[in-house]
């Protein structure tokens, strides 16, 4: 931005001094139009360097100021637009140049000049994702078709081609006021406080929910301003995993910034998953009868409620639990299985694992953490009979 700013205040002096030296009017006018661009750019660039400060009045920063100057230079480039318009409908034409030629190749040399920071700035503009910097992207688009015009209209008259400039007017005016209103519409979104595109939400949400101890994703907010994003997400995880919540909160939110470039602040509210029940996972062999004494390899799974208490306790008497068998998903799976099964079982809001036995497969630290990570108490009995 102080590149740009540097240079379009170098242009429109030279534009200027031009101007002045060969009798054009056009030139004058883009002169004219380029010092109004000078403004823009100075805009853009004092939001730029503001957005990151922060206080206590703005502990987010003042990111949206980036936003609130690619509006205002949205705007700029529409009535710059509407004045080149302007200029060849209504008012009194361009008048010609004293030296045509000389001033077709002065305009040629700036074009490239122009023509080359643009493309330049539109790359860094897509890199970095700021909506100032877009802005005066656009503002460019703008200064090398007024530079455009500025050529069309000298050419037509020193070759006596007739409405030339007036095509090549309405042509550019069109790209101008195309470009404009892509920065005013992001910019004002974001003023607004809108959702980002649906696409980047859903990752987003697609990431927690990929979590093995995030229940439910109840809310996620994801906003933009500037060229910062927010997100901000409520979760359901299981009761017993409260106490882990700290603990998962940096990891989320390092994982988050990594997956969305740009990603400033991340704030996860965690909610417990509401139950009226206390589900215990007996993991047994392929007979039913006797608990399994690998984790892995167990066959048939039997998960049993009981009623949860106003007061969260079991309810009395436990004849009124309820019981339900399903063969193990994982069972038949290599690589991998025992995670399967942890996840699966804390998907089902287990409470309690009882196995058979001493089982090596649970000395895995990958497993235990995560088994105790969503608060599932893990119970070894050495009775291994199906219990009465």
């Amino acid at each position: 931005m102080l590149a740009s700013t540097a240079l379009n205040a170098l242009l429109a002096l030279a534009k200027l001094i031009w101007g002045v030296y060969s009798g054009s009017t056009i030139v004058l006018a883009d002169a004219i139009h380029s010092i109004s661009d000078v403004a823009g750019a100075a805009l853009v660039y004092a939001a730029v360097r503001l957005a990151p400060h922060r206080s206590r009045r703005f502990p987010l920063g003042l990111y949206k100021l980036e936003d609130m100057a690619a509006v205002v230079a949205g705007i700029a480039v529409v009535f710059a637009g509407y004045e080149i318009l302007r200029s060849v409908f209504v008012g009194p034409g361009v008048s010609a140049s004293r030296v045509p030629l000389l001033t077709l190749a002065f305009m040629g040399v700036l074009l490239l000049i122009q023509l080359a920071f643009y493309l330049l700035e539109n790359r860094a503009a897509r890199q970095l994702d700021s909506p100032g910097i877009r802005s005066d992207v656009a503002n460019w688009l703008g200064d090398i078709g007024a530079g455009l015009v500025v050529v069309a209209g000298i050419t037509g008259q020193y070759l006596q081609i007739p409405h030339v400039q007036e095509v090549a007017v309405v042509i550019i005016a069109l790209l101008i006021f195309h470009s404009a209103y892509g920065v005013l519409r992001d910019g004002l979104l974001s003023l607004l406080d809108a959702s980002v595109a649906p696409s980047q939400q859903a990752r987003a949400r697609e990431f927690l929910e990929s979590l093995p101890h995030i229940h439910q994703v109840r809310e996620l907010i994801l906003r933009k301003a500037g060229s910062v994003f927010f997100l901000q997400a409520t979760v359901q995880v299981n009761t017993q995993g409260l106490e882990q919540a700290h603990e998962w909160a940096d990891d989320i939110e390092r994982q988050l910034k990594a997956m969305i470039p740009g990603l400033e602040k991340v704030v996860v509210h965690y909610e417990p998953v509401k139950t009226d029940r206390f589900r215990i996972a007996r993991l047994y062999e392929g007979d039913r009868s006797h608990l399994a004494a690998n984790f892995a390899r167990s066959q048939w799974i039997e998960l049993v409620d009981y009623p949860l208490a106003d007061n969260g306790k079991t309810k009395q008497p436990q004849e009124t639990a309820s019981t339900h068998w399903t063969a193990n998903p994982f069972g038949k799976d290599g690589h991998g299985k025992s995670i399967k099964l942890a996840v699966w079982l804390i998907r089902h809001h287990v409470s309690r694992v009882e196995l058979a036995g001493d089982d090596p497969t649970m000395d895995t630290p990958a497993l235990r953490e995560l088994l105790s990570a969503a608060g599932i108490e893990l119970v070894l009995k050495q009775d291994s009979a199906l219990p009465e």
